[in-house]
């Protein structure tokens, strides 16, 4: 952005924060078939509740058209296992999948469909209202932008099974169609329409009486066209956007990785223009830079189900070693919160937040299908209070050296304040662990997200100063904590199977788990089985200062930490 003033009004142009647009060509989608008499129609069901009632019920009112019709069920999960979804393309003539009804769900089974489209195969996906804007974009995203679709009234997991049946049935004349006919099938029909976003643009120009009225332009745009978070941005002038990224030292248009949800070009330059927007300095580019790596390692299904799924859920970022005091990052007092001491956490965050908005499309509505939402998704940096801690940097504990900078990312589900835990330490830590909460999320206990090992639910522990040293004054190593908590958080069963009781009768909880379902009532009230499995569930930083006032993240995937390569 350049200020240029005239003789009546100020001049403003700002750089444009979005990357380039794709070429959205892609695949063509398969031919589509003369007649489905005779041929193998294949049901994609990915495990959510009411699919696979909708697909048996539209399969069968096809098969009164097509009465040679052969139909055969291919029950999977949350992206389908790649052996599972093979042998359904290869044994199917044409495939409808079911239910686009949630964010990460959504984009999942459109994955799978345009995998069956570049094979040949035909497909067509049954999509709730609303989840329209996931669709078209995940199409283009797996490279099939035409992928057809048919558009039922409401979530199919809000419905009972003859709800769900009642609402797929007037979509049948539409999925036959879209199953045989090239060119009768209209997309628009379907489709929500999309914000008309104009010709991609290298910067914008606005206009003021002064430079606060051309500055709150800019904001009205860039806010009007979701390139903010909504509170006011800075403007991203050129010579902000050049400062930051001459000081890398790496080319401009230097490809730093594809930023997820969307995978858009994440450019060093587009990068820097986010970050400018949050007002971050040179300096703090590379914790940005590491912290997208972070976010962007995160292993499958769970890659976009951290950033597109209906649950309130949100990265938190650990910042450890010597950055943490070269660039102000607080790790002390309230680390988490407001206010001038945070300001170079705040800019962080905000920065990774813009960038995956304008880079990644992880905007409410379009990638981001939160029902809810959370503050969390003003994303928190903090750093670890090494100078205070009694016990290693959180880093060297994952095999890195003290004198690394480093991010961790931390996928969370919610917070929660532990209170103020007194006493010696065998009395605080049981206090605890009593108090600590304990979801379990469907990876844990079910198969509906293909390719989860079970341990990916935890706990992520941040401990005052004043806490840790009285852990360690007691002998306890961090080790030991870890340990004393994994093994004396205890659930009662009653409490642990009662959101699950609905995927037993779909068949879908893990079968290590079953005995808990077989316990008379009274045994599942009276009886209580340890809340996590594996270790590395339990993960603890020390932060904060002042009161023993403990806080825990719950957390939905292992942390992932990453090197920062600093400037110079």
């Amino acid at each position: 952005m350049t200020i240029q003033a005239g003789a009546e009004q100020i001049t403003v142009e700002v750089v444009n924060p979005t990357a380039d647009k794709q070429d959205s060509a892609g695949s063509p989608i398969a031919p589509r078939l003369d007649t489905l008499n005779g041929k193998v129609l294949g049901l994609l069901s990915n495990s959510k509740p009411n699919a696979e009632v909708a697909l048996r019920a539209v399969a069968e009112k096809v098969k009164e058209t097509y009465p040679d019709l052969k139909i055969r069920l291919y029950p999977g999960s949350i992206r389908f296992e790649p052996e599972l979804l093979r042998r359904a393309i290869e044994e199917s003539d044409a495939l409808i999948g079911a239910t686009a009804d949630c964010g990460a769900c959504t984009s999942w089974l459109i994955h799978d469909g345009a995998q069956a489209e570049k094979a040949g195969v035909p497909q067509v996906t049954i999509v709730a209202r609303g989840f329209e804007r996931d669709t078209d974009t995940s199409a283009k995203v797996f490279g099939v932008p035409g992928l057809r679709y048919v558009v039922v009234p409401r979530v199919f997991t809000a419905l009972t099974a003859e709800q769900a049946a009642e609402q797929t049935l007037p979509v049948t004349e539409d999925i036959i169609r879209a199953l045989t006919e090239d060119a009768g099938y209209d997309r628009t029909a379907v489709a929500e329409p999309e914000e008309d976003a104009g010709e991609w643009q290298e910067s914008y120009t606005f206009r003021g009486a002064d430079a606060v009225a051309a500055v709150d332009a800019f904001n009205t745009f860039y806010l009007e066209r979701d390139f903010g978070d909504g509170l006011p941005l800075h403007p991203p002038t050129r010579a902000k956007v050049e400062a930051i990224t001459e000081a890398q030292g790496r080319p401009r248009d230097e490809l730093i990785l594809t930023v997820p949800p969307l995978h858009g070009r994440g450019t060093l330059e587009r990068i820097a223009v986010n970050a400018a927007m949050a007002g971050c300095t040179p300096e703090e580019l590379p914790v940005v830079i590491a912290a997208l790596k972070a976010i962007a390692a995160c292993p499958p299904p769970m890659n976009l189900s951290v950033l597109m799924s209906t649950g309130a859920f949100a990265p938190v970022i650990l910042v450890n070693g010597p950055l943490v005091k070269k660039l102000g990052i607080n790790s002390g007092r309230s680390p988490l919160g407001p206010g001038r001491g945070n300001r170079v956490n705040i800019r962080i965050g905000r920065a990774v937040a813009l960038t995956l908005r304008n880079l990644g499309a992880w905007i409410p509505g379009r990638m981001d299908l939160d029902t809810i939402g959370t503050v969390r998704k003003n994303i928190q940096v903090l750093g670890e209070n090494e100078d205070e801690s009694p016990w290693e940097p959180y880093q060297v504990s994952q095999g890195l050296r003290p004198d690394d900078s480093t991010v961790t990312v931390v996928h969370t589900v919610g917070e929660w304040d532990l209170g103020s835990n007194h006493g010696p330490a065998d009395r605080r830590i049981r206090s605890i662990a009593a108090r600590t909460p304990t979801l379990a999320q469907v990876g844990f206990m079910t198969s509906t997200l293909a390719g989860l090992q079970g341990n990916e639910d935890g706990l992520f522990y941040l401990l005052p100063p004043e806490t840790a040293k009285k852990f360690a004054d007691a002998g306890l190593s961090k080790d030991a904590v870890k340990r004393f908590l994994l093994h004396n958080m205890r659930p009662r069963i009653a409490d642990v199977i009662a959101p699950f009781i609905d995927f037993r009768e779909r068949g879908l909880v893990r079968p290590e788990w079953d005995w808990m379902f077989q316990l008379t009532p009274e045994e599942q009230r009276s009886q209580s089985v340890q809340a996590f499995n594996d270790p590395a569930a339990i993960n603890i930083a020390v932060a904060g200062h002042g009161t023993p006032k403990e806080f825990v993240f719950g957390t939905m995937t292992t942390p992932i930490t990453e090197k920062i390569i600093a400037i110079g």
